[in-house]
């Protein structure tokens, strides 16, 4: 008899077949393996799905994989930022301007790395037509949304490397670095250095 009919006559091997595609669990009731499978397959799945997404909120909290800027030296994050050679800018003053997607080209901001001294405000101001953000990787700062024609700024008190990015363009190069350090020419060292 095929087991999709519902005669209610069964042979000994469709029964056979029954005993051994179900199981006894130790807290009782029946378990088939067919089902189990099924379970394993859409608990696998849903665990597979939760892992990928908690993984991309990962990416800017500092999760050592380098994703986030905090391991790697300046040459290394900015390796795919169009506009930087290698240089890093050392503009004088107490305020300084980084343009954001200026006209030449949206995907840059312009310098990629400057060297400044603690006390000195960095304002960034979008140049161009594009939409852009600007975000530290260490969550120093954050611009907010995407905006066309804005200004943000921020003062760095503090010696250190900070690398950020605009979020929409960050993986077609969109990123800059800010170096504080009090002594002059310190920017050819602390390229070299990882943060």
């Amino acid at each position: 008899m095929n087991n999709e009919t519902n005669s209610g006559s069964r042979s000994s091997h469709d029964i056979e077949g029954q005993r051994n595609r179900s199981a006894i669990d130790e807290s009782g009731p029946s378990v088939s393996h067919e089902g189990t499978n099924r379970r394993q397959f859409l608990l696998t799945a849903g665990t597979l799905l939760v892992s990928g997404a908690l993984a991309g909120c990962t990416e800017t909290l500092g999760n050592g994989s380098g994703e986030d800027g905090g391991n790697e030296s300046v040459d290394e994050w900015l390796a795919n930022a169009d506009n930087y050679d290698g240089s890093i800018e050392e503009p004088d003053g107490d305020m300084v301007t980084v343009e954001v997607g200026p006209d030449v080209n949206e995907m840059v901001f312009e310098p990629a790395a400057i060297q400044i001294r603690p006390g000195t405000t960095v304002r960034w101001e979008w140049i161009g037509n594009g939409s852009h953000n600007v975000v530290a990787t260490d969550g120093l700062f954050d611009s907010g949304g995407v905006e066309q024609r804005a200004t943000f700024e921020h003062t760095f008190d503090t010696v250190g490397t900070t690398r950020y990015y605009c979020d929409p363009h960050r993986r077609a190069g969109m990123k800059g670095v800010v170096i504080v350090d009090e002594h002059e020419g310190a920017a050819a060292t602390e390229n070299e250095r990882s943060g």
